[in-house]
C-alpha cells in the first residue's frame, strides 16, 4: 500500500469517525499533514465516492466534512435508518431564510423584511434549535438572532447563497442593510447607561422574553 493511499486511508477514517463532522484544518492536526495536502486528498475523495458505485459522499456543510447519504439511495436507508425531521411551517422557513442570511439580526429586522409579525416563527425555531440569540448593545439591546450548527446539519448548507437564490428581498430590505450597517459600527463602542436606565428593554424587543 503506498503512503499517499495510506494517508488518504486515514482522513477517510476521520471524517467517517467524526460525527459531528470534523475540519480540513484539524485533520491535518491529527495527521501532521500539511493543509494542501490534505485538501489535495479530499478533492480525490470526494471525486471517487461522488461515483454511481457508492451510495455515500462526502460533503462539506458549515465548514466540518461528514458523510451523507445520497439523495437516490435515502428511501432505501430510511427503511433502517430513522432520523428526526423538523416539522416546519413555510412562514416559519421563511424567517429561517431571513436569519440564515442577512443575520445576526433582529426581531424587527425579519419582520421589516417579511412586513409581518415573526415572534411566534422566531419562537419555535428557537425550541427546534435552529436559530439562538444574544443581547446586542444596539439602543434598547435587542436581541440579535443567527442560525446554529444544527440549522447547518440538518439543511446540509455550506453555502448561504444556495438559499440566497430562492428568495427575493424586498427594497425593505436593501433599506436595512444600510441602516444596520450604521448601526452595527456602535457594537465595537461600550454604552454609558445610568444606573436608572439599567435592567430597562425596549418596548418592541419586551415580548421576546419567552424565547428560550
Amino acid at each position: 500500500m503506498s503512503e499517499e493511499l495510506t494517508k488518504k486511508a486515514i482522513i477517510e477514517a476521520l471524517i467517517f469517525s467524526a460525527r459531528s463532522g470534523i475540519e480540513p484544518s484539524r485533520i491535518a492536526a491529527i495527521t501532521g499533514m500539511k493543509l494542501n495536502q490534505v485538501m489535495l486528498l479530499l478533492e480525490e475523495l470526494e471525486r471517487e465516492y461522488g461515483g454511481h458505485e457508492h451510495g455515500v459522499m462526502i460533503k462539506s456543510v458549515n465548514g466540518k466534512l461528514r458523510f451523507y447519504t445520497k439523495a437516490s439511495i435515502q428511501s432505501f436507508v430510511s427503511q433502517i435508518s430513522v432520523r428526526p425531521l423538523v416539522s416546519i411551517t413555510d412562514t416559519q422557513m421563511e424567517s429561517l431564510a431571513i436569519v440564515a442570511v442577512k443575520g445576526p439580526l433582529t426581531r424587527n429586522d425579519v419582520e421589516l423584511i417579511r412586513g409581518r409579525s415573526s415572534q411566534g416563527q422566531l419562537l419555535e425555531l428557537s425550541k427546534m434549535g435552529l436559530i439562538s440569540k444574544r443581547k446586542s448593545r444596539l439602543p434598547g439591546r435587542p436581541y440579535l438572532y443567527k442560525v446554529t450548527s444544527r440549522f447547518y446539519e440538518l439543511f446540509q448548507v455550506d453555502d448561504l447563497k444556495e438559499i440566497v437564490n430562492g428568495l427575493a428581498f424586498s427594497k425593505e430590505e436593501d433599506d436595512l442593510e444600510t441602516s444596520r450597517d450604521n448601526l452595527s459600527d456602535n457594537e465595537h463602542v461600550e454604552e454609558k447607561v445610568d444606573s436608572s436606565d439599567s435592567g430597562r428593554e425596549s418596548e418592541s424587543e419586551r415580548p421576546d422574553r419567552d424565547l428560550p
